[in-house]
């Protein structure tokens, strides 16, 4: 699949797409690797500190120097600014090969034209890979005010994507489950299409408050709302007789003229807690893939001990599968490409040091993204986004210890067709353009 995509990539920009868990991410990450190998120059962007941790890059914002701009009215007051900045990225921009952008979903169709705005203001010369998947989240948009986009906020709505004229290209085969009836219907979910068959899988699923409360606690609870997702936590930490040890992030700012709101903006939009609190016997679930270290996004275990080694900390974890870990604290770089006598490099503006885990006894929707949860339960009680169900029960590895918490007075079929929030203009989208299934496809031009 590598060998299929680097081969389209020589003529053509692309749209990498699937439902979730079907490897989008591996599969970009080794390419990334690909193309450096060969001296290439890629830059990986994602929509939020998180998605840009994700696939080892920065923010579209911070690259493409969009700051706070909504749309290009508040760009082109905002660029007389930043002029020198402009002229920086340009010059990056002719030397880049590369630009992969993920979470596409999350880009508004606003946001996507200021980036092509950019692109053509420049002399980039090199490709386009945009990766993700329309049926999940959708951009946050403060107000859904007229824009030149009146017919949907999506990426794909954009003047820029038609210029792009993306060859689409998807993966179809599940990594995450080894489940193909339950892959089958979250796939049919994540289109919009429910029948009675896949509605009875689901319903058996469900449990009452006293069933919630008897599960043992190495079942997860994702819901829609923050304030739950602190209460479930803090009450379960707080059954703990052990003493609470709390852990501040370690923030370190590189760039003396880093302002302190973009800083801040990007520790929050990093999956992590700037205030851990923990005792020994929580369980706690790992937020980022650290697969040199033996964990992944998702992953889940026990905390065994808190080591102490003079000046270093350390906390001991006994993971779901049984193997010991001794984890260090992560350190997320926020970073900028530069150049340096003609060369692009990357320049570290400022770090964060954490722990990478949270308490696992529940977490938010929009937090889960990109993990995969052996025992979970979603709360469907408090779905209000398009995608954001396909999401949460997208999440399990195993449909057998997979949940549904379910306490409306109506009827299962009723309120779970009511729920399954999906955009028709995103159905029409997946319908009206071709993809080319790189698992299966050969024949490639």
């Amino acid at each position: 699949m590598l060998d299929k995509l680097e081969k389209i990539l020589v003529n053509d920009n692309v749209f990498l797409s699937g439902g979730a868990g079907v490897g989008k991410s591996f599969l970009t990450n080794n390419l990334m690797k690909a193309y450096r190998k060969k001296g290439k120059f890629v830059v990986a962007l994602g929509s939020s500190a998180l998605s840009a941790f994700n696939i080892g890059g920065i923010t579209l914002h911070s690259f493409f120097c969009l700051g706070y701009c909504e749309d290009m009215m508040a760009l082109s007051v905002f660029d007389r600014k930043q002029k020198e900045k402009i002229a920086k990225l340009n010059e990056n921009l002719k030397k880049i090969d590369l630009i992969i952008i993920d979470e596409i979903s999350m880009v508004s169709a606003n946001i996507f034209e200021m980036i092509g705005f950019r692109i053509k203001n420049s002399r980039f010369d090199g490709k386009i890979l945009v990766v993700g998947d329309f049926f999940q989240l959708p951009p946050v948009i403060k107000e859904k005010k007229e824009t030149l986009f009146l017919n949907s906020y999506y990426a794909f709505s954009s003047f820029f994507w038609k210029d792009l004229n993306f060859k689409n290209v998807k993966l179809s085969q599940p990594k995450r489950t080894q489940n193909l009836e339950f892959y089958e219907n979250l796939s049919l979910i994540r289109q919009g299409v429910l029948n009675e068959k896949i509605i009875s899988q689901f319903r058996q699923m469900c449990i009452n408050t006293k069933e919630l409360e008897g599960l043992e606690d190495d079942y997860t609870l994702l819901c829609g709302i923050n304030k739950k997702v602190n209460e479930i936590n803090e009450n379960k930490l707080n059954r703990l007789s052990t003493p609470l040890v709390s852990f501040k992030a370690k923030i370190q700012k590189e760039d003396k003229e880093l302002e302190d709101s973009k800083l801040e903006n990007w520790i929050k939009g990093l999956n992590i807690l700037e205030d851990l609190k923990i005792k020994i016997g929580a369980r706690i679930i790992f937020c980022i893939n650290n697969w040199d270290k033996n964990y992944y996004n998702g992953e889940q275990g026990v905390v065994k001990d808190i080591i102490y080694d003079e000046d270093k900390i350390y906390i001991s974890i006994m993971k779901n599968n049984g193997i010991n870990i001794t984890l260090e604290p992560y350190v997320f770089f926020m970073e900028e490409i530069e150049q340096n006598n003609g060369e692009l490099i990357v320049n570290t503006l400022a770090s964060v040091s954490q722990f990478p885990i949270k308490l696992a006894y529940a977490i938010t929707i929009h937090k889960s993204q990109g993990m995969s949860i052996e025992k979970l339960v979603c709360d469907i009680d408090h779905i209000f986004e398009n995608g954001q169900l396909y999401v949460a029960l997208s999440r399990a590895i195993n449909p057998d210890t997979l949940k549904i918490y379910f306490t409306k007075g109506v009827k299962f079929e009723n309120y779970f067709t009511n729920i399954l929030k999906f955009d028709p203009r995103v159905i029409d989208f997946y319908k009206d353009n071709a993809f080319l299934d790189l698992e299966f496809e050969d024949n490639i031009a």
